[in-house]
């Protein structure tokens, strides 16, 4: 049995993002900054930020950056060439990525996820032409690939279905967009609900 991770894209914290995610457990932060605007600053703060709150940090398509704070690597989708290889110097560094489909799962395998975020598994207003995957569809692909690595749920989730979320026995999900507006305690409850839950490995 595991438990529920929920993890959060942030570009730099703000009083929105630290009153949330101080009432949180288990969540993890990804840090996504390609405008690279105080870059190296944010992700400081970001470290120092993860550390006192016991948070896992990501750090997105910055191997170097990752390895400076002693943080965790994300690979995006659009980064086909990041080969991430286990030596002495990273090796307590975990990697995830980012898919879309069946091929995209298999090419972040072999950059060395251990967990790929698949999206999106509902409808998103960033993409509205895109097709969702679905419960269904991301449950068959997470079966299939379970001697393999981890699959966690991206694109869509809201207040209005994270109850989908919780009884499909999702392991971990992503949040995107969900710390730009301030949560109700009712929502933040049901998050903290759905992180102390355990789901079937």
């Amino acid at each position: 049995m595991k438990k529920t991770q929920i993890y959060f894209f942030l570009e730099e914290l703000n009083s929105i993002n630290i009153s949330i995610l101080k009432k949180l457990k288990n969540a993890s932060i990804i840090y996504r900054n390609y405008s690279k605007n105080n870059y190296i600053a944010r992700a400081f703060e970001l470290k120092k930020f993860s550390k006192r709150f016991g948070h896992d940090l990501y750090v997105s398509n910055d191997l170097r950056l990752a390895r400076s704070i002693e943080a965790n690597l994300y690979i995006p989708n659009f980064n086909k060439r990041l080969r991430y290889t286990v030596t002495p110097s990273n090796k307590k560094i975990k990697v995830i990525g980012s898919a879309h489909n069946y091929s995209e799962i298999n090419r972040k395998f072999f950059q060395g996820c251990s967990g790929i975020f698949l999206s999106p598994i509902f409808k998103t207003t960033s993409h509205p032409r895109s097709k969702p995957l679905g419960i269904s569809r991301f449950n068959f692909l997470k079966k299939h690939f379970s001697t393999k690595l981890e699959l966690y749920a991206l694109g869509g989730i809201n207040e209005n279905n994270l109850k989908k979320i919780y009884n499909s026995n999702i392991f971990a999900f992503g949040l995107k967009s969900f710390l730009d507006k301030v949560q109700c305690q009712k929502t933040l409850s049901f998050l903290n609900l759905i992180a102390r839950s355990n789901v079937i490995s």
